[in-house]
Protein backbone atom coordinates (compact mmCIF):
# COMPACT_ATOMS: atom_id res chain seq x y z
CA UNK A 1 0.00 0.00 0.00
CA UNK A 2 1.33 3.55 -1.01
CA UNK A 3 1.60 6.07 2.07
CA UNK A 4 0.17 9.70 1.34
CA UNK A 5 3.36 10.85 1.68
CA UNK A 6 5.18 8.65 -0.78
CA UNK A 7 7.15 9.79 -3.85
CA UNK A 8 5.56 7.11 -5.71
CA UNK A 9 2.01 7.92 -5.32
CA UNK A 10 2.66 11.44 -6.77
CA UNK A 11 5.14 9.97 -9.75
CA UNK A 12 2.25 7.70 -10.43
CA UNK A 13 -0.37 10.56 -10.62
CA UNK A 14 2.55 12.40 -13.03
CA UNK A 15 2.27 8.88 -15.41
CA UNK A 16 -1.68 8.79 -15.22
CA UNK A 17 -1.38 12.71 -16.37
CA UNK A 18 0.64 11.95 -19.32
CA UNK A 19 -0.66 9.11 -20.37
CA UNK A 20 -4.65 10.60 -20.31
CA UNK A 21 -2.45 13.49 -21.83
CA UNK A 22 -1.24 11.09 -24.58
CA UNK A 23 -4.53 9.64 -25.80
CA UNK A 24 -7.91 10.72 -24.35
CA UNK A 25 -9.43 7.80 -25.30
CA UNK A 26 -7.70 5.76 -23.14
CA UNK A 27 -9.47 4.71 -20.09
CA UNK A 28 -7.55 2.82 -16.41
CA UNK A 29 -8.98 -0.16 -14.73
CA UNK A 30 -7.83 -1.69 -11.86
CA UNK A 31 -7.00 -5.13 -12.37
CA UNK A 32 -4.90 -8.25 -10.74
CA UNK A 33 -6.45 -8.13 -7.14
CA UNK A 34 -4.73 -10.70 -4.48
CA UNK A 35 -5.14 -10.40 -0.44
CA UNK A 36 -1.43 -9.23 -0.96
CA UNK A 37 -2.16 -6.06 -3.01
CA UNK A 38 -6.54 -5.90 -2.38
CA UNK A 39 -6.69 -2.73 -4.84
CA UNK A 40 -5.00 -4.39 -7.21
CA UNK A 41 -3.07 -2.61 -10.11
CA UNK A 42 -3.83 0.00 -12.93
CA UNK A 43 -4.53 -1.05 -16.30
CA UNK A 44 -4.78 0.96 -19.03
CA UNK A 45 -6.72 0.40 -22.48
CA UNK A 46 -7.57 1.63 -25.72
CA UNK A 47 -8.49 -1.14 -28.33
CA UNK A 48 -6.63 -3.60 -26.11
CA UNK A 49 -4.23 -3.13 -23.26
CA UNK A 50 -1.53 -0.79 -23.22
CA UNK A 51 -0.10 -1.16 -20.09
CA UNK A 52 0.27 -1.70 -16.58
CA UNK A 53 1.78 0.16 -13.53
CA UNK A 54 3.23 -1.84 -10.06
CA UNK A 55 4.12 -0.42 -7.47
CA UNK A 56 6.97 -1.49 -5.59
CA UNK A 57 9.04 -0.67 -2.98
CA UNK A 58 11.84 0.63 -4.51
CA UNK A 59 10.66 1.63 -7.23
CA UNK A 60 7.19 1.44 -10.23
CA UNK A 61 7.43 -0.73 -13.12
CA UNK A 62 4.85 -0.28 -16.46
CA UNK A 63 5.04 -3.02 -18.25
CA UNK A 64 3.87 -3.18 -21.92
CA UNK A 65 2.75 -6.39 -23.50
CA UNK A 66 3.15 -5.25 -26.77
CA UNK A 67 6.67 -4.14 -26.18
CA UNK A 68 8.41 -6.10 -29.19
CA UNK A 69 6.09 -4.24 -31.70
CA UNK A 70 6.88 -1.13 -29.54
CA UNK A 71 10.55 -1.28 -29.94
CA UNK A 72 10.84 0.19 -32.69
CA UNK A 73 9.31 3.09 -31.62
CA UNK A 74 11.71 3.48 -28.58
CA UNK A 75 14.12 5.65 -29.92
CA UNK A 76 15.05 7.00 -26.58
CA UNK A 77 15.59 3.31 -24.91
CA UNK A 78 12.87 3.75 -22.00
CA UNK A 79 11.98 -0.12 -22.34
CA UNK A 80 14.43 -2.50 -20.77
CA UNK A 81 14.41 -6.23 -21.42
CA UNK A 82 11.48 -7.24 -19.85
CA UNK A 83 9.06 -5.01 -22.00
CA UNK A 84 8.56 -2.33 -19.20
CA UNK A 85 10.01 0.94 -17.88
CA UNK A 86 11.16 1.10 -14.55
CA UNK A 87 11.32 4.80 -12.52
CA UNK A 88 13.18 4.92 -8.95
CA UNK A 89 12.75 8.29 -6.92
CA UNK A 90 15.55 9.95 -8.40
CA UNK A 91 15.13 8.77 -11.80
CA UNK A 92 13.90 11.39 -14.47
CA UNK A 93 11.41 10.62 -17.05
CA UNK A 94 11.63 12.01 -21.01
CA UNK A 95 8.05 12.94 -20.98
CA UNK A 96 8.08 13.30 -24.84
CA UNK A 97 9.48 10.00 -25.08
CA UNK A 98 7.12 8.17 -22.85
CA UNK A 99 3.97 9.98 -24.31
CA UNK A 100 5.04 8.61 -28.46
CA UNK A 101 5.73 5.04 -26.58
CA UNK A 102 2.11 5.37 -25.23
CA UNK A 103 0.59 6.70 -28.84
CA UNK A 104 2.21 3.80 -30.92
CA UNK A 105 1.06 1.49 -28.23
CA UNK A 106 -2.84 2.88 -28.95
CA UNK A 107 -1.86 2.46 -32.71
CA UNK A 108 -0.60 -0.87 -32.45
CA UNK A 109 -3.64 -1.79 -31.11
CA UNK A 110 -5.91 -0.33 -33.65
CA UNK A 111 -4.15 -1.54 -36.41
CA UNK A 112 -4.56 -5.20 -34.80
CA UNK A 113 -8.04 -4.62 -34.16
CA UNK A 114 -8.44 -3.18 -37.89
CA UNK A 115 -6.76 -6.45 -39.48
CA UNK A 116 -9.24 -8.45 -37.17
CA UNK A 117 -11.98 -6.98 -38.45
CA UNK A 118 -10.92 -6.89 -41.97
CA UNK A 119 -10.00 -10.90 -41.33
CA UNK A 120 -13.29 -11.17 -40.04
CA UNK A 121 -14.96 -9.81 -42.74
CA UNK A 122 -12.95 -12.06 -45.19
CA UNK A 123 -13.73 -15.28 -43.69
CA UNK A 124 -17.58 -14.90 -43.59
CA UNK A 125 -17.84 -13.64 -47.02
CA UNK A 126 -15.44 -17.14 -48.27
CA UNK A 127 -17.73 -19.33 -46.05
CA UNK A 128 -20.55 -17.67 -46.12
Amino acid sequence: MIKANDWRKERMAQIRKLIRKSDPDIYEEQKYKMPSNPGGIPVWYNNGMICTGETYNKHLRFTFPKAKELKKFDTCGLLNKQSAIVIKETDELNETAFKNLIKAAVKINKEKNKLKSISKLARSITFG
